[in-house]
């Protein structure tokens, strides 16, 4: 079998993807990825066939267009939206629809390609993240089954669907009829590392499957694989693609969590980018140290909290090893991560446009930490998450039923 994986152009959308893949692989089959020359980098680093597809563009200067801006500056939204679309208010769903376009747009930039090397290579199945649209395009113009893989937050979040409903963007259906092709509302299957206490029902049948931490390659220095003796251990990261679209404007709430985490009698572990050590370095002490490309999976297991931003592969790595989890987050998605996490008990939340300004703001973050530190029940209910994800059934074992995908279609 030969299995074409592709995705958004973004680390934070491939990561997630990696170990299917490599599981795929183990298993015999063949496998190619094939996205824009922007991801080269990171799939060359795991190890996978890669091809490149399509055009850059600039993601910066996109997310700064007034139709999307303001995706990174959001006020509380409703904490079931993604399921309950009805509640959201007009500019809300404008701006999800925006964000729909946006990745017709990319889609647009790179399926001619995509559909040009699975015709070539002959793929049997696409497997596709949830936001990649050239990837059921493609599937559809090959006449092959496509599988929607999400990347862990919660809900399906159809960005492809007016009010991620049933009803398709007009932008959507046109890459279809492109190629001459109905338009694929659904893929024959979603693969979901999101674990039930975390996730909001959903229409379809999901795949549940084990998170598989994949941070990409790092060394990491022995001392950030063995716990300090002397105090509890805080990891606080803010991920790399904020810093990508917010340059500058992204480190001030690493500052702020980092003084707030500084306070109190623990080591300070800063998992930062090359971009955004020089930014941070005024913050370096004996009690806070920064390091850049050390893999979280390699990190967090040594960690007592973890304080980030709300990604998806930060929460779910912290989950993975039983770490309680203190967010601060702007954007709808993170902040659906960090809602999940404390509906578990698992830890703390707060949304940045909330926080007040100056020492105030950082004083709030520092009670939040002392209590996840402090108060056993938030270590109890991480270790209950940690449980409950590594119940989940493994990538190895979606092999099959992938399979099983393909030999329906052939019969």
């Amino acid at each position: 079998m030969r299995l074409l994986f592709t995705m958004f152009p973004s680390p934070s959308h491939f990561n997630p993807m990696v170990p299917l893949a490599w599981a795929c692989r183990a298993a015999g089959h063949e496998v190619a990825v094939a996205s824009t020359p922007a991801l080269a980098e990171a799939v060359v680093a795991s190890g996978l066939p890669y091809t490149p597809v399509g055009v850059d563009r600039d993601s910066r200067q996109t997310w700064r267009a007034p139709q999307l801006a303001t995706w990174h500056e959001q006020d509380r939204w409703p904490d079931d939206w993604p399921i309950r679309t009805e509640v959201l208010r007009p500019d809300q769903r404008e701006l999800l629809a925006n964000l729909g376009r946006q990745q017709c747009v990319t889609a647009e930039g790179m399926v001619d390609d995509l559909v040009a090397f699975g015709r070539r290579w002959r793929a049997d199945l696409v497997v596709h993240d949830a936001v990649s649209f050239a990837g059921p395009v493609a599937a559809a113009a090959l006449g092959v089954p496509n599988v929607s893989s999400l990347w862990g937050s919660p809900g399906l979040q159809r960005l492809e669907m007016s009010d991620l409903l049933e009803d398709p963007l007009p932008e959507y259906e046109r890459l279809f009829a492109r190629f001459g092709v109905p338009t694929r509302l659904w893929p024959s299957a979603w693969v979901d590392p999101c674990p039930p206490s975390l996730n909001f029902p959903a229409p379809v049948e999901r795949w549940p499957v084990r998170y598989v931490p994949y941070n990409g390659p790092g060394l990491a220095p022995e001392w950030t694989t063995v716990p300090d003796p002397a105090r509890p251990r805080v990891c606080v990261t803010w991920g790399a693609t904020a810093a990508k679209f917010l340059g500058a404007a992204a480190v001030e709430p690493v500052h702020r969590a980092v003084r707030a985490a500084a306070g109190l009698d623990v080591e300070v572990v800063v998992a930062t980018t090359e971009t955004q050590r020089p930014l941070l370095e005024p913050l370096a002490s004996e009690r806070v140290r920064l390091v850049e490309r050390v893999p979280l999976h390699r990190l967090l297991p040594t960690c007592a909290a973890v304080l980030h931003h709300g990604g998806s592969g930060t929460t779910l790595t912290a989950a993975t090893y039983g770490v309680p989890q203190l967010t601060v987050t702007r954007r709808p998605e993170p902040t659906l991560n960090g809602q999940s996490v404390v509906r578990a008990g698992a830890g703390a939340h707060r949304l940045e446009p909330e926080l007040p300004p100056g020492e105030e703001g950082v004083a709030l973050l520092r009670s939040d930490l002392l209590g996840l530190l402090e108060d056993p029940g938030y270590a109890a209910a991480a270790d209950r998450l940690r449980a409950e994800l590594a119940a989940q059934p493994p990538p190895s074992a979606l092999v099959a039923a992938l399979e099983g995908l393909t030999s329906t279609l052939t019969t």
